[in-house]
């Protein structure tokens, strides 16, 4: 897998194999940004939590069947985490897997929803229960996309790069912090785009990094799930609560609800002797800094419910990535009767 990031996206058809016939499933919402092709066949899809499931999926099979695209065609998914998800997903099954690509047009999905490999659906409100671990052959970003976001979006994204950068670089993570204050709705200056794609190209590193050591997410990957046992499962209570909205349905987004899982897992990790309430004092209030939510909306009782339904539960057990400080996180195999307990007595 190759991460190419360049300020804008005319370097894009260097990257496209020859030869193929090319399909470009994207976001309704960035057709408008991304550039006309006479030779590439389009499949606008509706990029939501709703539709990230098999249902949805089977409309986009019917669409590559349609437009004729065998084994030898490329898929390129352009738009945020949604997209990436189920164009990996879609590519990774389609005539038992075909080549493709990414172009990630939210920060979340640039600093780490397209990253990894991991593609999947939604099942019975719970994130991504069905998929494949794939990786794209590429990955081009650009930021030119993120100067369509609004406010809470983009900053949703920096949630994903504090978390990143809280894993492996003290310095990284406090750098995002002080661009995290800085950034508004849009970039306008020239420096600050600059100072971001290097933070973007720096946090894709770190994560492909971690990648290569554990593609399969069963050892030192597994840190990356910091603070997202606990977001998950938020999201996951959120679409119980109200399966006619589907996930997220408490309003949440993803890099929100990370926010959230990050600060719980802090205090865990406090009522387990592993960091100090000075540091999950700290950590709330640079989250709330970079104007991230810190409250989680679901109560302990579901929190744990949706928990125990995690991927990463194991018989009794579940593996959490705990901090200790900026820089140093821990992976602590917990009895789910310990941590039923623990979320009982911890204000969140």
């Amino acid at each position: 897998m190759k991460f190419y990031n360049h300020k804008n996206i005319n370097y894009l058809a260097k990257y496209i194999p020859k030869n193929s016939g090319v399909f470009v499933i994207i976001d309704k919402n960035v057709t408008e940004y991304f550039p006309k092709n006479r030779n590439f066949h389009f499949i606008p899809i509706d990029a939501n939590e709703r539709n990230k499931s098999l249902e949805y999926v089977y409309g986009i099979y019917k669409a590559l069947i349609g437009f004729g695209a065998d084994r030898d065609c490329f898929i390129i998914g352009v738009g945020g985490g949604v997209t990436t998800d189920i164009t990996g997903f879609v590519a990774s099954t389609y005539k038992r897997g075909v080549r493709f690509g990414f172009v990630p047009t939210t920060l979340l999905a640039q600093v780490d929803a397209a990253i990894g490999g991991k593609n999947g659906v939604n099942f019975s409100g719970y994130k991504n229960m069905i998929g494949t671990i794939n990786q794209p052959e590429w990955i081009y970003v650009t930021t030119t996309f993120l100067r369509s976001l609004d406010e809470r979006v983009f900053r949703e994204g920096i949630a994903e790069m504090l978390k990143t950068f809280m894993i492996f670089d003290k310095g990284s993570y406090y750098e995002a912090l002080a661009m995290a204050a800085v950034y508004k709705n849009k970039m306008p200056v020239a420096w600050q785009e600059r100072e971001l794609r290097r933070e973007i190209a720096l946090c894709g590193e770190m994560k492909m990094r971690l990648v290569a050591e554990d593609e399969k997410d069963r050892g030192s990957r597994r840190l990356l799930n910091l603070g997202h046992t606990f977001a998950h499962s938020i999201e996951a209570a959120g679409a119980k609560g109200n399966k006619a909205k589907g996930a997220g349905s408490f309003g949440v987004l993803h890099g929100e609800a990370v926010s959230m899982g990050m600060v719980i897992a802090a205090k865990v990790a406090e009522k387990l002797s592993l960091c100090t309430e000075k540091f999950v004092k700290e950590l709330s209030n640079d989250l709330t800094m970079a104007s991230l939510p810190v409250s989680c909306p679901v109560t302990a009782t579901q929190l744990f419910s949706a928990i125990k339904a995690d991927k990463k539960r194991s018989g009794e057990k579940i593996c959490l990535i705990l901090p200790k400080s900026i820089g140093r996180v821990v992976k602590k195999d917990i009895e789910l009767k310990e941590l039923q307990k623990v979320l009982r007595e911890i204000n969140y």
